[in-house]
């Protein structure tokens, strides 16, 4: 094992591609790349005709419209091609219109709220607002691909300072981080008034968890645990929760920071840290999505296309803008592998998860499945991903997608199942606490200081065993020994419900991007599939890092929330509906991808022929 792990890992240490910032544009770019600029020129095109049709019919004032009737007086210009029949009768047009102003009501308020309505092809705003979205996004791809391919300056080589990377951690996580501290209640209540950026699927899990804490261990009886005979605290609200959803926020939010400097500075004298962190990610997916599925008994196919879409709508772009294979952002496949891995235990026999037994039984078979795939050598794992990987060198794994897929999930495959674990036993967890909390303070505290005692050793052990490892030996113990220090931190940061009421909100914020920072970091903040550092103002390192981050945060959180409404424009809750756009989506892009296809093989890729197929396909 140790031999494997020691090949694989050198997969990381692939050479980037130097590019000549001189060459054309579109000179020896991807298939992929070539149609993707068709397409997103295709769709500016169709916004700006869109918005000047809008404009010059005196609908753009759509967006302004707030009662029914002022919307009502848009409606008629609002359908779609083909117009509305005038020999329908006067209450099916008062019925059509006052659905039109409703609607466009409903449009008028996502605008100005950040958020989504489902997509409505009889309404020219709702298609304006789903190209405009997407002309956003587009613009977005375009630039990561001038920063990566076409920079204004050489990329430069990464350096690290030891003393510079704690003071930026120390600076962000603890002064800054300390200083936006709230309450849970506080940052609540400013998400509502900012729109927040929620999805309706994440809403819905967020509105239950206080509901969550009331419910017993799976298979127990709500009377055996919550009879007056125990001395219980009051349940708590969804903001007080142990590991309520402000809180795993925050601690995604410092551990992305880190991660994220790490790799800006190359610095590997924490890498076993880093993996660390990478493990608790992972424990977030096991944890996150069992306590969904137990809570909303929702194993629809349109929850699972949700749930695909915002993990792998921008890693899928971005695929295609730069000619990359999916595994160089291996972050998306490892949760994308292991969300399905939690839908596939939690949707068999589903009727069967309230019962007492079943839902453990299915993870005991879950840890025999993972020990005979992982830790076992019977060749289980490479045919049952053989359809898929090969032996092929490509970006990001030198040795095949084979050995570097078994690499990466191998590091972390039993943190999704001790996430799984530690879910459906969540609510004892939470009993603990409440149980300790109504005690007086010296019972209280002899009850956690002995927990936590017992936690700190098995950490202290850990940290001064294999955390001070080398990297490969390291990487060895990290799949069974990595939860020491998760369930450490759990415990400390839960200790008392004052911890529990509080987060730091800036934190919070970089905790809710984190997809879309890991992914960005490679083309527009780092460069070469982020093995270098994009820079645009030589010799300046420190302001060339403020104002390249700057950049960054702010583009990273467009595509988030781009994400999440053109989720809600294109997957709503409505099994058809999806089904419809995926297929159309699949189609265009297809039907672009051909295109590229046949104009490189007659060779007649260039700026002008891509902008001229833009025009006509807008």
């Amino acid at each position: 094992m140790s031999d494997y792990l020691r090949s694989a890992e050198g997969s990381n240490t692939l050479a980037y591609n130097d590019n000549d910032d001189d060459a054309p544009l579109l000179e020896d770019a991807a298939t992929s790349t070539v149609a993707m600029a068709m397409l997103f020129g295709s769709i500016i095109f169709a916004t700006a005709s869109l918005a000047a049709r809008l404009w010059l019919t005196g609908m753009w004032q759509w967006r302004n419209a707030t009662t029914v009737e002022h919307a009502i007086a848009m409606a008629g210009g609002a359908g779609g091609a083909g117009g509305a029949d005038d020999n329908r009768s006067v209450a099916d047009k008062s019925m059509a219109s006052g659905k039109s102003g409703k609607s466009l009501i409903l449009l008028a308020e996502s605008a100005n709220n950040g958020k989504s309505q489902p997509l409505d092809t009889s309404l020219l705003p709702s298609i304006y607002s789903l190209l405009y979205y997407s002309t956003v996004f587009g613009l977005i791809m375009f630039y990561s691909y001038l920063c990566e391919h076409h920079p204004p300056f050489f990329h430069e080589e990464k350096t690290y300072d030891r003393d510079e990377f704690f003071f930026w951690t120390i600076l962000v996580v603890v002064f800054a981080g300390g200083h936006s501290l709230r309450r849970n209640t506080v940052i609540k209540l400013r998400n509502k008034q900012t729109g927040g950026s929620n999805s309706s699927v994440d809403r819905r899990l967020n509105d239950n968890s206080s509901q969550y804490s009331h419910l017993p261990s799976i298979g127990e009886d709500d009377d055996t645990l919550y009879s007056e005979q125990y001395k219980v605290a009051p349940p708590p609200s969804s903001e007080n929760e142990v590991l309520n959803r402000y809180q795993t926020e925050e601690w995604k939010g410092w551990m992305q920071f880190t991660f994220l400097l790490y790799h800006y500075m190359h610095a590997m004298e924490i890498y076993n840290g880093i993996r660390v962190m990478i493990t608790c990610y992972v424990w977030m997916t096991g944890f996150g999505n069992l306590s969904f599925f137990y809570l909303s008994n929702d194993y629809s196919l349109t929850r699972v296309l949700q749930m695909l879409w915002r993990l792998n709508f921008l890693v899928f772009f971005l695929c295609l803008t730069h000619g990359n294979p999916y595994i160089l952002y291996y972050i998306c496949p490892l949760h994308t592998y292991f969300f399905l891995m939690v839908y596939a235990v939690m949707s068999f026999q589903k009727e069967k998860n309230y019962t007492k037994y079943w839902i453990r039984n299915k993870l005991a078979v879950l840890a025999m499945i993972i020990y005979m795939m992982w830790d076992c050598d019977f060749g289980i794992f490479r045919r049952m991903h053989m359809l898929f990987l090969s032996e092929k060198p490509v970006a990001g794994a030198t040795m095949g997608t084979n050995w570097e897929w078994y690499f990466r999930s191998y590091l972390d495959h039993w943190s999704t199942l001790l996430g799984m674990i530690f879910a459906i036993n969540y609510p004892i967890v939470s009993l603990f606490y409440r149980k300790l909390e109504a005690r007086s303070k010296r019972s209280e505290w002899m009850g956690k200081m002995a927990v936590a005692a017992g936690m700190l050793v098995a950490f202290g052990l850990w940290a001064r065993g294999p955390l001070m490892y080398s990297k490969i030996p390291y990487n060895g113990t990290n799949p069974y020994l990595g939860f020491i220090p998760l369930v450490t931190y759990i415990f400390l940061r839960n200790l008392t419900p004052r911890l529990r009421s509080y987060s730091m909100e800036l934190l919070h914020e970089i905790g809710k991007t984190t997809l879309e920072t890991y992914l960005m970091q490679h083309h527009i903040w780092l460069t070469s599939n982020s093995k270098t550092i994009l820079v645009f103002l030589p010799g300046w390192p420190r302001v060339n890092l403020a104002l390249v981050t700057y950049i960054y945060v702010i583009l990273s959180r467009q595509l988030h929330n781009l994400t999440l409404l053109l989720r809600g424009m294109l997957l709503p809750n409505d099994r058809q509906a999806c089904i419809n756009s995926l297929v159309g989506m699949g189609v265009t892009i297809a039907g672009f991808y051909c295109t590229a296809f046949l104009m490189e093989g007659m060779d007649m890729i260039s700026l002008i022929s891509v902008g001229m197929v833009s025009a006509v396909g807008g």
